[in-house]
């Protein structure tokens, strides 16, 4: 039948010794997150991936063939390069690993967030399936734990994907498992929009906010490992968690996820490790498996074949391993961006240095300590006494001041982001920042201006730890010569 996997004579199992089938797609996720300069995976920072990779084999040079979740993740499903004329839906891409699943007669459990790959026959159009605007503003932490909670042990065979888009913007979730606060509509502008691309501290004030939430989906990964091993399925399962793409961070670029030559190293290379049935301890494969590899692997590690052409290969094998560096399709499809392995891997190692200066390695404590005048966190600052309502301009303005009156620190949300405008100051530059909460500096900064806008903003993170039951106080200063503090607004 068109579109289901043919399964080579005498090499399947019975239906009732196929092992169950667990495949997770993160979205907007480079694999230099959970890295460290040396190239090994952050356990500190990241023990949900490093648990992961104790029992699965890891493919760090792994990478995408597209800078797009709409010809990534069909890529990823269809084992196909991207091509001209096709949409995300299942009519454009006939025979895929649902219909692989279907004909080794796996139960199927899908969650497409962003694509309609799966044909309506084998997976039911509900809970806003494949609605791409719905699902990246709404309930996506509620529907991965509840993909995760559906694992256990079947009767059937059972084949469980969610594609979730996480960690992409917006950036709402921490390491704890909490969100911070949100805003109403309106309140403030995209500060992850192209119109803040030039400004270097915001870039690097988004790049905080965006490791933060790969925090939680560490967590959440962790989450995972551990439900399969307390249903007895980890032994057995056939476990792939990869990601449809990468972002960059550059300072002036003007699109974060357009791969070109300048920012290939950050877009292409993604999170890739399968766990095959039966593996017990963790393998490391340097192989620069990538995206479309996937399908076929899955397919060879089921003993099946495919009843149709594909352009990947599964990531085992020598063809794999021969590959001497990375490529990616360009966005308009007019080519390919090739880069050796000796380039590539220069390239990803200055990053990962980079990235270490600025966020450290280890604790998550080390991650808030960032922007100009660090030596000042931690200090102690007597809060302004009550004579100091009326504040000179400049004054700030915070976006959500009601949000430090009953903080709960055991709540699923938290505000743990001060941010606003500054009024009354100068119509351009910026000012250096420091934030008091509760009588001491908990974040510095400086102030930016977005784009064809003459507004004067600020945002900053602060730590969870710097809050308190109930009442909190929150005093924003600025930093002038010799680390004096002018008041410029608080909130109490």
């Amino acid at each position: 039948m068109l579109g289901l996997a043919l399964i080579a004579p005498g090499s399947a199992p019975a239906a009732s010794e196929r092992p169950p089938v667990v495949m997770i797609v993160l979205d907007e996720f480079p694999v230099a997150d959970i890295m460290r300069p040396d190239g090994a995976i952050d356990a500190r920072r990241f023990p949900g991936f490093a648990s992961l990779a104790r029992g699965s084999t890891w493919f760090p040079n792994a990478h995408t063939v597209y800078d797009s979740t709409h010809e990534a993740m069909p890529a990823i499903l269809d084992g196909r390069l991207p091509g001209p004329g096709r949409d995300a839906g299942f009519r454009s891409h006939p025979r895929s690993i649902f219909t692989l699943m279907a004909g080794l007669r796996y139960r199927i459990r899908a969650r497409e967030e962003a694509t309609t790959v799966c044909p309506p026959r084998l997976c039911r159009r509900v809970d806003h399936y494949g609605n791409p605007k719905y699902n990246v503003l709404n309930r996506r932490r509620e529907r991965l734990e509840d993909t995760i909670a559906s694992l256990g042990p079947t009767k059937r065979p059972t084949f469980t994907f969610h594609h979730s888009t996480l960690p992409h913007v917006p950036w709402t979730y921490l390491p704890s498992g909490r969100a911070r606060t949100g805003y109403r509509p309106g309140t403030l502008p995209d500060f992850s929009s192209p119109a803040g691309f030039g400004d270097p501290f915001l870039t690097q004030h988004n790049e905080q906010r965006h490791l933060l939430q790969a925090g939680f989906v560490d967590r959440e990964v962790g989450r995972l490992v551990r439900r399969l091993k307390r249903t007895r399925q980890w032994r057995r399962a056939l476990v792939v968690v990869t990601a449809d793409h990468g972002i960059s961070f550059q300072v002036g670029s003007t699109d974060r996820r357009q791969v070109s030559e300048a920012n290939v190293h950050e877009v292409a290379p993604v999170p890739l490790f399968v766990k095959r049935p039966g593996q017990t301890r963790g393998v490391v494969s340097r192989a620069y498996a990538r995206t479309v590899d996937v399908l076929p692997t899955v397919a060879h590690l089921l003993h099946a074949r495919l009843g149709f052409e594909v352009d990947g290969r599964q990531v085992f094998g020598k063809a794999v391993r021969a590959r001497t560096g990375l490529a990616i399709e360009r966005r308009d499809l007019s080519g390919e961006i090739v880069v050796g392995a000796r380039d590539i891997e220069a390239r990803r190692r200055a990053d990962r240095d980079r990235r270490a200066r600025v966020f450290g390695t280890g604790s998550w404590s080390r991650v808030y300590r960032i922007g100009p005048n660090r030596r000042l966190l931690g200090r102690a600052q007597k809060p302004p006494t009550s004579s100091s309502k009326a504040i000179a301009p400049p004054v700030a303005r915070f976006a959500v001041p009601r949000a430090l009156d009953d903080v709960r620190p055991a709540g699923s949300t938290i505000p743990t982001l001060a941010a606003g405008r500054i009024v009354g100051g100068r119509a351009t530059g910026n000012r250096d920042l420091a934030l008091a909460v509760n009588g001491r500096i908990a974040a510095v900064g400086r102030s930016f201006h977005l784009a064809g806008d003459p507004t004067e903003w600020f945002s900053l993170n602060l730590p969870e730890s710097r809050l308190r039951k109930g009442r909190n106080r929150m005093v924003l200063y600025e930093v002038r010569t010799g680390a004096k503090l002018k008041l410029i607004g608080q909130v109490r």
